[in-house]
């Protein structure tokens, strides 16, 4: 089916938690396709290639908990225009892959890679070469790989975020919090799990002006986090588990929109397995 479909102009794509089998297309046609939702499918790296290979004009793209390859990784970069990209969960490329995606992608505002395969070669490349111009970041999940100086490198370079999500980091301390004072349009910043923060410093992160949320599952009790909420009042705290950055629909499972977009038209079992 998507064989079919995709070929015939479709823009917009939504089809997360799939089977996906081979063979896919009997054409060699270039994809109109633009927005692309293939989160947590199950299907083999070459028949991901087969679809990837044949888009350049991607302006979204989802292909959350998948196992990719360096060729996969090279097919993204050849969409100039990519807007937003989720990669969350991911693993199979290599770190000089990782370069030259960012590189080729520099119109890039929204970008999660939280708990990827990478190595700390992945992550040294990501926060030297991730666009200046992102507004949003996921870099979770990555415990004792990131520490303090790729968080100051990384937001001298991005120093637009709005949103910026570093939880698990666990070998960040409070020292990091002049970092986030840089950024003059933080308003959502996430460290759940990042243990060497005290909850009493947090209270630090009040003085910037422009925060409105703070995620700090897990380093607050409940009765430092009443507290925390009473001397924060302005700040919404401990507010939602996951991260919403790049991610296509957010909400109920019956939310039918990729990234804002209603799909016209929905494809179900009519066997009603």
């Amino acid at each position: 089916m998507i064989g079919q479909l995709l070929p015939l102009g479709v823009i917009t794509f939504r089809c997360p938690r799939s089977c996906i089998g081979a063979p896919l297309f009997k054409t060699s046609r270039a994809l109109c396709v633009q927005h692309l939702d293939l989160s947590n499918c199950t299907i083999n790296v070459i028949d991901l290639v087969s679809i990837l290979g044949r888009c350049q004009s991607l302006q979204n793209l989802s292909l959350e908990g998948l196992v990719l390859s360096s060729d996969i990784v090279r097919s993204i970069a050849q969409n100039p225009n990519l807007v937003r990209l989720n990669l969350s969960g991911c693993s199979g490329f290599s770190a000089d892959t990782v370069e030259v995606l960012l590189k080729s992608c520099p119109r890039l505002k929204e970008l999660n890679l939280g708990w990827c395969d990478f190595t700390a070669e992945h992550l040294k490349i990501v926060v030297s070469h991730v666009p200046s111009k992102l507004l949003q970041l996921n870099l979770s999940g990555y415990r004792q790989n990131l520490l303090m100086p790729d968080v100051k490198t990384l937001l001298e370079r991005c120093s637009g975020l709005i949103h910026l999500d570093l939880s698990d980091s666990v070998m960040l301390k409070p020292e990091c919090f002049a970092c986030f004072h840089q950024l003059k349009h933080l308003e959502h910043l996430s460290l759940s799990r990042c243990y060497q923060i005290p909850p009493s410093a947090l209270l630090e992160l009040g003085e910037i002006a422009t925060l409105k949320t703070l995620q700090v599952f897990g380093i607050v009790t409940a009765n430092s986090l009443q507290l925390l909420k009473a001397t924060l009042p302005n700040i919404k705290i401990n507010t939602s588990y996951f991260s919403p950055i790049a991610r296509p629909t957010i909400g109920c499972k019956k939310n039918q929109e990729i990234w804002g977009i209603q799909c016209r038209l929905n494809l179900r079992n009519l066997a009603g397995v």
